[in-house]
């Protein structure tokens, strides 16, 4: 049976027409302006022959359009694929290949990059085409219900096996993970949610989504910009979103500044957390909460800070509700295992990839491969993130990616890629080399190779050469003993 249930920005629009609902630096519409616009851009897609599940992927700026847009396509039932425009146009290419995408819509700024990577795949459109095109009215009936178990977008996660995969993420999914966060914040009439991370990201997506379902104000930001952000926080902002590394350069710009009441929540992700910068932004006032998800959990499935042995405890997180978690199998010694989650929030799979959907969800739970500890008390504590991925400022970095870019260039024989601690990013990414007989690049000349192929964060900030690589008797690389060796020299 089809699970059905109201369109958020239809029916808030009818109830409430004049209500605020998404503003830029340039622009603030109400309910019902949000609603013409995205009608007026669903019915130019449609002319376009987008329709019910066409995949359209998106390169667009974190701006009023994005959100017309993620809006349009619910309205026609077709699916969001957000793409990071700081992908290398291989990887991008690659990406719009495994979601099949029918259409890519770009602004202006991007019409070159969408040009590089469509080839002769997707259709191209420039949104503000699209909106400047928009009719009036049409034939075609959009959507005022939404299918919660239709696919509402796909978004790309990094593993650690190699290629970005494409999670499948449905409108049951994003607003079964709206409505466990509106336990935990309590949304109200006057909130106002500030989106600094951007679209092509769970969280970023996330914060739309519940803005949409909530009935509160969405202030877009195009990029983490600290002055930007700080004076939305003295204007009255009262929810957004950071990695830890935005949350220090934000402590650093404030310094004794004054923290505002209507500032409510702060939510921290994104990768590994110092204590020290918590409990800093914390004294200072900042209503830090921290979060545990991933893309395959449309964000985050436990929270710190929201109780009192959370706020007692900063390594502590506690579940969502609607969340179940478990860790399987657990250590003898210190109870430590696979961080395992179980909930309406949890994607279906991954896009043509029976095999790693198949090890990643087994029994309705999904195997996370992070590393963790649950206690009596429920309280979360990770203990390690997703084997061997590297979290540098919020994004993800598979080594396996990066070492196969490596192994492509004719004079490297063997390469391993770990992730040594930075104090502003988390993580950085360090390469270890091992030359073919009578070859001397230079590290430039394999950097160079690598920016031609990677997004910009993942090439290594450092490569060193070695005669051979730490392996154990199988063979596979021993990663804890490569990062002991290459931690030297680290700022």
């Amino acid at each position: 049976m089809t699970r059905l249930a109201p369109d958020p920005l239809v029916m808030r629009a009818a109830r409430r027409p004049r209500e605020p609902a998404v503003r830029s630096r340039t622009v603030a519409w109400t309910r019902a302006q949000l609603l013409d616009a995205s009608n007026g851009l669903a019915l130019s897609l449609a002319n376009e022959g987008v329709g019910e599940g066409s995949r359209v992927a998106a390169l667009l700026a974190d701006d009023l359009p994005a959100v017309v847009l993620i809006e349009a396509l619910r309205r026609l039932g077709a699916v969001f694929v957000p793409l990071n425009r700081r992908a290398a146009v291989p990887e991008l290419r690659y990406q719009l290949g495994q979601v099949r995408a029918e259409a890519l819509v770009h602004d202006e700024d991007r019409a070159g990059l969408a040009g590089s990577v469509a080839g002769s795949g997707p259709t191209l459109h420039r949104v503000e085409a699209l909106l400047a095109a928009a009719p009036c009215g049409g034939r075609l009936r959009l959507r005022d219900e939404v299918d919660l178990d239709a696919t509402a977008a796909i978004v790309f996660t990094s593993g650690t096996s190699g290629r970005a995969r494409g999670a499948v993420l449905t409108h049951g999914n994003l607003g079964a993970s709206a409505h466990a966060w509106s336990a935990v914040l309590r949304p109200r009439g006057g909130d106002r949610w500030l989106a600094c991370l951007p679209f092509f990201h769970v969280a970023g997506l996330a914060i739309a989504t519940r803005a949409s379902r909530w009935g509160v104000e969405l202030e877009v930001e195009p990029r983490f910009d600290v002055s930007a952000v700080s004076a939305a926080i003295d204007s009255g902002v009262s929810h957004l979103s950071l990695v830890p590394s935005q949350l220090g350069v934000l402590l650093e710009a404030r310094g004794e500044r004054q923290v505002p009441p209507s500032l409510r929540a702060i939510l921290l992700g994104g990768g590994p957390i110092p204590v020290d910068l918590l409990e800093r932004a914390r004294v200072a006032g900042y209503p830090v909460l921290t979060t545990y998800g991933m893309t395959e959990t449309s964000s985050g499935v436990a929270v710190g800070g929201a109780d009192e042995a959370t706020r007692t405890d900063p390594t502590a997180l506690r579940a969502l509700p609607g969340v179940s978690l478990r860790i399987e199998p657990a250590s003898k010694t210190d109870g430590s295992g696979d961080v395992q989650v179980r909930g309406e929030m949890v994607f279906v799979g991954y896009v043509d990839e029976p095999a790693a959907t198949a090890r990643a969800l087994q029994d309705g739970w999904l195997h996370s491969g992070d590393v963790g500890t649950l206690d009596a008390d429920g309280l979360l504590r990770i203990v390690d993130r997703r084997d061997d991925l590297i979290i540098s400022g919020g994004e993800n970095i598979a080594p396996a990616e990066v070492e196969l870019v490596l192994l492509a260039h004719p004079d490297v024989a063997e390469a391993a890629v770990v992730g040594l601690p930075h104090e502003h990013w988390g993580a950085v990414p360090i390469a270890a080399v091992v030359l073919r007989a009578g070859s001397a690049p230079s590290d430039e000349e394999l950097l160079a190779y690598c920016r031609d192929r990677l997004a910009a964060f993942k090439i290594p900030v450092r490569i060193t050469r070695l005669e051979t690589l730490p392996r154990t008797d199988s063979g596979k690389v021993q990663r804890h003993l490569l990062r002991e060796r290459l931690r030297g020299g680290m700022s």
